[in-house]
């Protein structure tokens, strides 16, 4: 495993989750509005417990994955890869979460952009995608900014707060996110 090594900006860093991010993560991401926008998989109401169950298994990926998005010290957010199997193992899935206090301060494109580099350079994984919930315009926004673009909208295809939605599907090849940063 090609460890994560703290990638520091001016605003935040990525950097390893650590069992001292127990009570920040649970405070954080015990949130609605976040859950609202992430898989029934999270548990909500979101505790200690639960995080600490989140960090074990963060800590023991034996491929990098998991990014705790760190602001002042605090961790309030992460960013998280899931690879594929069989003939998509090459592809990843890409979920992310940002507190609530950091929304639209452009944070989220930059750490989005920051953890690709990173994973793309640690893996042989050439296409990332995400799903994205109809009505989180924010997140889709966030993907646009990082180069990815949308190929689909799968009507109904989640149910989500009693109610079925559509998942918009976003993708970004490699070989773009390289030519785009080539480019900057």
């Amino acid at each position: 495993m090609l460890s994560l090594m703290k990638i520091q900006k001016n605003s935040f860093q990525l950097r390893p989750w650590q069992t001292s991010d127990v009570q920040s993560l649970a405070l954080h991401l015990n949130n609605k509005k976040i859950w609202d926008n992430c898989r029934d998989r999270l548990p909500f109401p979101y505790t200690e417990e639960d995080a600490r169950s989140f960090i074990d298994y963060a800590t023991s990926r034996e491929e990098p994955g998991e990014y705790c998005i760190d602001i002042n010290g605090e961790a309030v957010g992460n960013i998280s890869f899931i690879r594929g199997t069989d003939v998509e193992r090459f592809n990843a899935e890409v979920g992310y979460w940002l507190a609530e206090p950091f929304w639209n301060q452009g944070i989220a494109s930059q750490v989005l952009r920051e953890a690709l580099s990173h994973y793309w350079a640690a893996t042989d994984v050439i296409r990332i995608f995400a799903n994205v919930f109809e009505n989180n315009r924010a997140s889709m926004r966030v993907l646009e900014k990082t180069g990815f673009r949308q190929v689909g909208v799968f009507r109904k295809a989640c149910f989500k707060n009693h109610r079925f939605i559509d998942a918009h599907y976003f993708e970004l090849l490699k070989e773009e996110f390289v030519k785009a940063a080539m480019k900057n």
